[in-house]
């Protein structure tokens, strides 16, 4: 025990009596400090925008109430006598949705930094103004330096500068047999000298990670997820630590060493994600057709209003069986009813979902087929990780698109309930009374719970890898040359 501790001690002295090391701990504090406040600042900006979308939301709120009384002349009282026709109501005091960034995302800004924090959402879908496919499938390049980014690229570099010659430069120095009689074999020597620059580095990340989470703008993430966050964290340490084992144990000068984790540290990092890439886009490639949306919308429009009314209604009625039963004849006499604008826009909307699903097929098969390429790196794993975690993979936003997806139909039901009302027996359109609007459908944000099988299964592949090097790497010490 007590040559243990003197192995430490000697180590902690080494290590701290290198300036090259002080400076290089001094860049990455200062690194992820910026990188702390990157993140932070996007996330205050999401929500000054979400914020600034509410207040545009009750100022429409007020518009649409003093519609209702505005009566100081003969238009503004033909205005109140239609101001809760739900038409109005749709156009004038829209439904909002809203992307809420969860406590992590300031960490990791995923694919946040391009999506949008607030839509307006009604009776029916605009896909000329719905967001198009975002090609991510290189994961890593994300242009915004966050904590992530600091995590992935700076701790490999630590590990890498304070590891790659924690043996061999103790050999060329001459004093490598006085630390082993110290220490005892060479096996439990490098054990030491891994594990105390494993604490120092993974402490040091801690630091800054736990400092990111507690200044986050959103608040504070669920201990679950906090420790999740420090597990991977730690798990990526010890992978990378595992990698250099492996290479230092190969018995080479410190030339080679640095050389080797230098060159395993550009491929996991740069030049795998680029072959991913290329494999995908190879594979999968984009139309790259310049599509106007809104000229091809105006189209479709077209098309549309010029099919026979009788199409268009019984679509509607075909596709909304619950408003059947009030079917008129009168609505397939020409195309300035209810039924036909409600028809219309239905086969409007799926002409032009069936176009874009269509114009970027490709390159949604390209990020599905890059999704299950970067399992085989660790590195985009854990990046992945990170995002699940974070509330930013497209994972992630696909379910909040869902969720805007649901809540259009709970409005759009509300809406058709009131133009296809009935009363005294008889259709009729119902408006929204003042009270009303205080009860409309409102949409409620809300964060996914993560899988834990794929968070489960991704840190068992890091650990799977760094248990397969320290083997492989206790397998090449015992050839080595004391």
């Amino acid at each position: 025990m007590k040559d243990k501790i003197m192995l430490l001690i000697y180590e902690w002295k080494h290590i701290s009596r290198q300036p090259a090391v002080w400076a290089l701990f001094f860049f990455f504090f200062m690194i992820g400090g910026y990188a702390v406040y990157s993140g932070n600042l996007l996330t205050q900006k999401k929500q000054e925008a979400i914020d600034e979308a509410k207040k545009e939301s009750v100022k429409d709120y007020q518009t649409t109430l003093k519609a209702f009384t505005d009566t100081a002349s003969l238009e503004k009282k033909q205005q109140a006598e239609n101001a809760g026709n739900p038409y109005v109501i749709d156009y004038r005091f829209p439904r909002i949705a809203y992307d809420h960034p969860y406590p992590l995302t300031g960490l990791a800004a995923g694919i946040k930094d391009i999506t949008p924090v607030s839509e307006k959402v009604n009776y029916y879908t605009d896909y000329a103004a719905v967001d198009r496919e975002m090609t991510n499938p290189a994961i890593l390049f994300e242009g915004r330096l966050d904590l992530v980014y600091v995590n992935l690229y700076l701790i490999p570099l630590l590990i890498i500068v304070l590891v790659y010659n924690i043996i061999s430069s103790e050999k060329e120095k001459g004093i490598s047999h006085l630390l082993i009689v110290q220490g005892g074999t060479l096996k439990r020597v490098m054990s030491g000298k891994l594990l105390i620059r494993l604490i120092i580095i993974f402490v040091a990340a801690l630091i800054i990670n736990i400092s990111g989470m507690l200044l986050s703008p959103s608040g504070m993430p669920s201990f679950q997820d906090a420790f999740l966050w420090c597990f991977l964290l730690f798990s990526y340490c010890v992978l990378w630590i595992a990698l250099c084992f492996a290479i230092i144990s190969m018995d080479r000068n410190s030339v080679f060493n640095l050389f080797g984790c230098m060159t395993l540290w550009i491929f996991l990092l740069f030049l795998l994600p680029l072959v991913i890439n290329k494999t995908a886009q190879t594979k999968y490639p984009s139309d790259l057709k310049l599509l106007d949306l809104e000229e091809k919308d105006r189209q479709i429009s077209d098309e549309v209003w010029a099919m026979k009314p009788k199409m268009v209604v019984d679509s509607f009625y075909r596709n909304f069986p619950k408003y059947a039963p009030v079917y008129k004849p009168s609505d397939t006499l020409d195309n300035q009813n209810d039924a036909f604008f409600a028809g219309y826009y239905y086969i409007k909307q799926k002409k032009m979902k069936a176009l874009i699903d269509s114009l970027w097929k490709g390159d949604h098969n390209a990020n599905q087929m890059a999704f299950r390429l970067i399992k085989y790196n660790p590195v985009q794993s854990t990046e992945h990780l990170f995002t699940l975690l974070a509330r930013t993979s497209r994972a992630d936003y696909q379910e909040y698109k869902k969720d805007v997806k649901d809540f259009q139909k709970e409005w759009q039901t509300c809406f058709f309930d009131r133009v296809f009302a009935v009363k005294n027996g008889k259709r009729t359109l119902s408006n929204f009374s003042p009270d009303e609007l205080k009860t409309l459908p409102s949409f409620t944000a809300r964060h996914h719970e993560i899988k834990k099988a794929d968070f489960i299964y991704g840190t068992l592949t890091l650990w799977i890898i760094s248990l397969g090097c320290f083997v492989a790497g206790l397998i090449l010490i015992r050839k080595f040359k004391q």
